[in-house]
């Protein structure tokens, strides 16, 4: 058995205990409703990755609620990504709590920086980071859309950090390095529940992207394919790519939406998030970015609707652009051309 194999077969074995000694002992694969809120809070529990976290899981109509706590902003939308790749769900409400850090804000802001500089996929030379009551805001400018959504993801990291406010300017005015484009899908990749235990060589020449190694289904594959087509990509190539159903997580799909079925799944969302009830939010879709818009009662709220936003199949980047109702603006400074309006 190769190491993916074995990874995989290890990581099942996991889930079967937790499911063994779980109230609730779901089938290797859910049918919906309490069965699936079971299965995907087993999922999680087998999740090394989210050690120390303490989470529930609802599933109303197709909508799945993650609440709890959790040690980082990271851990937190990991557990959401794991529900969302569960076959049946729509869309992923996350009301997940970061537990308070040891460290000051002041320390906190240092690590963002240093954890921001050091990583390869951007160029972070003229971004600032504050951190106010564990709020860590981004502001500068960044090269592309792309770039200042990993800068996001990146802060997300640090332990105690429970807020990004991402205020980066893109500037569209620096061409990407292959070396960059390579690193940040490598980043998504391992960053990304479907593809844990699995091995994917990631080639970059002149922007055209080859993929190679090993998934467990057609739509792992598609769904790798999708996140792959970052800024200063031209082509993916996937050929290389081969299918092993021996690799396949059970009850977990690599899905990517239609932008109308992404729409309706997430006025859903917000319509189910109790947080938004006194919120006007829209959605507005184009290739794989969604922007929000509207007005929300509190800066909470505002935070809640773009955590949501998150929690949709097939989304690589939030635009947040709602106005916190009584401020003059807390949107994006840049509204990006490719955004356009798409009615669900």
């Amino acid at each position: 058995m190769n190491t993916s194999n074995l990874f995989r077969s290890l990581r099942w074995m996991m889930l079967a205990a937790a499911i063994n000694t779980a109230t609730a002992t779901p089938e290797m694969g859910p049918e919906g409703g309490p069965d699936t809120a079971d299965f995907i809070a087993m999922d999680i529990k087998a999740d090394r990755q989210l050690v120390g976290c303490k989470l529930d899981v609802s599933v109303d109509n197709s909508i799945a609620t993650v609440s709890g706590t959790a040690l980082s902003l990271q851990q937190a939308e990991r557990a959401v990504a794991r529900a969302k790749s569960m076959e049946g769900v729509r869309a992923v409400v996350n009301r997940v709590r970061i537990i308070n850090p040891v460290a000051k804000d002041a320390v906190l802001a240092e690590r963002v920086e240093k954890r921001l500089v050091a990583h390869g996929a951007i160029d972070a030379t003229r971004v600032k980071v504050s951190v106010d009551h564990r709020l860590a805001t981004l502001s500068g400018e960044i090269g592309s859309w792309d770039e200042q959504e990993l800068a996001r993801e990146i802060a997300t990291e640090i332990p105690g950090i429970s807020e990004v406010d991402n205020r980066l300017e893109v500037t569209f005015d620096t061409v990407r390095t292959d070396d960059a484009i390579r690193e940040q899908i490598r980043y998504m990749v391992a960053d990304n529940p479907l593809f844990t235990g699995v091995h994917v060589d990631v080639m970059v020449k002149e922007g055209v992207v080859s993929l190679g190694g090993e998934v467990g289904s057609p739509g792992e594959k598609d769904q790798l394919v999708h996140l792959s087509h970052v800024t200063g990509v031209t082509e993916v190539w996937a050929d290389d790519i081969m299918i092993n159903s021996d690799l396949a997580m059970e009850g977990m799909g690599g899905k990517v939406p239609s932008e109308h079925d992404t729409l309706k799944a997430f006025n859903a969302a917000i319509a189910a998030d109790e947080r938004l009830v006194n919120a006007d939010i829209r959605g507005e879709l184009t290739e794989r970015v969604l922007k929000i818009t509207g007005t929300a009662p509190s800066r909470e709220a505002r935070s809640a609707a773009e955590s949501t936003a998150r929690g949709l199949p097939g989304i690589s980047i939030v635009s947040n652009e709602i106005r916190v109702t009584g401020e003059s603006s807390t949107a994006q400074n840049v509204k990006d051309p490719r955004v356009a309006a798409v009615t669900p």
